[in-house]
């Protein structure tokens, strides 16, 4: 291993001075790093050197490498709150984020097991899926896929539809569960587990194959105790610290 004149391994002192350039604010919260050839220049060090330094930042939280994007800054995480009646919105305006939201599909299916279990429907049962993209201030921190019974939520996808391709701090659930007369409503159950995300996950979330998710599975009820709402919520984990409010 390459040393210079006090015996200090070349990876690490990159590393060292990457780590403060970020603590100290000249590299940003989610900003971009230089690849890793003009690093490798910058420090007058071969290529791997550079690379080996990237993978101790990123093994202490303070880098995350996406593939085919780069390497970016980790940003500060947000706090999401998991209470019977704390939301999405109000998690983020209370930290000072702007929350939008990006219908990213909308599909009419028939109930799977897993799905009608939670939602007290008949397998086979027709559903809507509608799949989200949760923002917070442009940055992207979870996709939910989203589950409605058509019975209880005639026009649901429709609903979600018109809502186009395009970010918006309308999609909200308040509001749409308010149009179908669900003014009330808590989180019945929560189910949380890390997992690695799937293809899909990581281009929508711009995150690396290698990052850990967390994912929320809730059951959204009435003031009847009936499942109004199933949804399986996958966060970038180093964007999101979960709190579970009791």
């Amino acid at each position: 291993m390459a040393r210079d004149r006090r015996g200090v391994d070349l990876w690490r002192q990159v590393s060292e001075t990457l780590a403060k350039e970020i603590s100290g604010g000249m590299l940003e919260s989610g900003e971009r790093l230089p690849a890793s050839s003009k690093l490798a220049t910058r420090f007058g060090v071969h290529q791997h050197t550079v690379l080996k330094a990237i993978s101790h930042l990123q093994e202490e939280g303070l880098v995350r490498v996406e593939q085919g994007r780069g390497t970016f800054v980790v940003e500060h995480p947000v706090q999401f709150r998991l209470g019977k009646q704390t939301w999405f919105e109000q998690n983020l305006l209370e930290s000072q984020h702007l929350p939008t939201r990006t219908v990213l599909s909308v599909l009419e299916m028939p109930a799977p097991d897993e799905v009608a279990a939670p939602l007290s429907i008949k397998p086979g049962a027709e559903i809507v899926r509608a799949v989200l993209l949760g923002e917070a201030d442009g940055v992207p921190v979870y996709c939910g896929r989203h589950h409605f019974s058509t019975r209880r939520f005639p026009g649901i996808g429709d609903a979600f539809r018109a809502f186009g391709a395009e970010r918006s701090n309308d999609i909200v659930f308040s509001r749409i569960l308010k149009r179908y007369g669900f003014g009330d409503f808590r989180r019945r159950a929560i189910r949380i587990r890390g997992r690695l995300p799937d293809a899909d996950e990581a281009r929508w979330l711009q995150m690396g194959r290698s990052t850990p998710l967390v994912e929320t599975r809730i059951t959204l009820v009435d003031q009847g105790d009936r499942p109004l709402v199933y949804g399986l919520a996958a966060y970038c984990s180093d964007r999101v610290e979960l709190a579970v409010d009791l």
